[in-house]
């Protein structure tokens, strides 16, 4: 099955984004029963497979080679294919790179998108607390302006712009605690995602 993620990231990817990938990662040992581990993987983004007894725990291996905001799509669209209960027992779901389908059931794949895009703006409890902060998840500015590709990438530069002037500034201890602060990191995570997988805009 092939998921769409677009190469490159943001040059540094943040605190918020790696924070926000080990919250993930444990959402799903924790509440799904899927252990997580990485490998060189050739030609594959990610393996799902599952055991003979769904009373078992589920592997998930994903390529050394992901950045951090693909991980994190990956973990919310692992989600929506086990909501969905497509990780019958001995059955194992590919996630290959972009434009390469390894998935044979297509419709299941759209299910799964459709799914995973829901679960990301808090639209369904299917896939437990797997979407960004509600912080900007409800913002109507962000979610339009992640929309096209052309507002996603100067979206992000202006953000990877602000979060420079930030520390350029050295005002970060002054106003690590404000509502600004909070949204700039939130609203960066949320569209360090979205830029990999634009699958998730409207």
């Amino acid at each position: 099955m092939a998921t769409e993620m677009i190469a490159g990231r943001p040059p540094a990817e943040s605190h918020t984004l790696r924070a926000e990938e080990e919250r993930l990662r444990a959402h799903l040992e924790q509440q799904l029963r899927v252990r997580t581990r990485f490998a060189p993987l050739a030609d594959v983004r990610a393996l799902l497979v599952s055991p003979d007894r769904d009373d078992r725990p589920k592997s998930l291996v994903v390529s050394s080679q992901a950045s951090i905001a693909e991980r994190i799509y990956l973990y919310v669209h692992v989600a929506a294919h086990i909501a969905l209960g497509h990780h019958l027992p001995l059955v194992t779901i590919v996630e290959g790179p972009p434009g390469v389908t390894r998935f044979t059931d297509a419709s299941r794949h759209r299910e799964a998108e459709d799914l995973a895009r829901a679960i990301w703006w808090g639209q369904t409890d299917k896939g437990g607390l797997l979407g960004p902060p509600a912080f900007v998840r409800h913002s109507t500015m962000l979610r339009r302006l992640l929309a096209s590709d052309p507002s996603r990438t100067a979206l992000r530069s202006l953000l990877i712009g602000m979060r420079h002037v930030y520390y350029d500034l050295r005002v970060e201890r002054a106003l690590a605690g404000s509502r600004l602060a909070a949204w700039l990191r939130d609203a960066l995570c949320l569209t360090a995602v979205v830029c990999v997988a634009p699958q998730l805009s409207d």
